[in-house]
């Protein structure tokens, strides 16, 4: 294969695969049921002057055989006038006839034999649109799942190719360190309000203690600052001088 016609059958080859690539089914399917129904009119018409043809092959038919009988009478009609001349020429013209009804017979033959097949060819390809015309929708929908079935397939082999398990456990770390994390807060909070309550408390009891033992003192009758000197004071002035 020389160079140039190698160059040629690439370049070929890349424009039916941009032809593929660029073709819309319901475009294109469109356009098919069209070009069917352009070629079912060319071929009814076509059939229609066959079977035109054929009526004319019939008509000349039909006339070379009541020529045939006619010249037949003729013949007849000079036998019994004993005129062998004008008899024989109806006779030739008989002759002539029969030999125009062998050849147009045939003729006819053939042009019904087309005509029955070119009727056939017509009725097929009028049910193949039919069949087509009901077919469409069912096409594109297989179209369709195919396309989505493809688009599933690329992505699935996408995803084998690329391998996301050590993205995944690093998102799943990061997520686990996060949720630790909010979980020490939590919990720290938790301990410091623990502690802040505790000491709430404890002043609230040393408070108590403190009005329990003023309490106590006043019922004693002793002051609250210098109650253990007064004490004293009272248990001596008591002793004889």
């Amino acid at each position: 294969m020389g160079v140039m016609e190698r160059l040629s059958t690439l370049i070929r080859a890349n424009i039916n695969d941009m032809l593929d690539g660029a073709e819309d089914p319901e475009i294109m399917l469109s356009q098919i049921l069209r070009d069917m129904e352009s070629e079912i009119n060319k071929a009814r018409s076509q059939v229609a002057d066959m079977m035109a043809q054929e009526r004319l092959f019939r008509d000349d038919l039909k006339a070379e055989q009541n020529k045939v009988g006619h010249m037949e009478e003729r013949a007849e009609h000079y036998v019994r006038k004993g005129d062998d001349m004008m008899a024989k020429e109806a006779l030739k013209r008989k002759s002539d006839s029969d030999a125009n009804i062998s050849v147009i017979q045939q003729q006819l033959d053939a042009q019904s034999e087309m005509v029955s097949r070119l009727r056939s060819q017509l009725d097929t390809l009028q049910d193949k649109y039919q069949q087509a015309m009901s077919n469409r929708d069912a096409l594109l929908a297989r179209y369709s799942r195919a396309k989505t079935q493809q688009h599933v397939t690329s992505t699935m082999r996408d995803l084998d190719v690329t391998d996301y398990s050590g993205e995944l456990s690093r998102m799943e770390r990061r997520i686990r360190t996060t949720e630790a994390r909010s979980m020490a807060d939590t919990e720290l909070a938790n301990e410091a309000s623990e502690d802040f309550d505790s000491a709430f408390d404890d002043n609230e009891r040393n408070s108590k203690v403190d009005s329990d033992l003023a309490a106590l003192k006043a019922k004693l009758g002793m002051s609250g600052s210098g109650g253990g000197g007064s004490e004293t004071r009272n248990i001596g002035s008591n002793q004889p001088g």
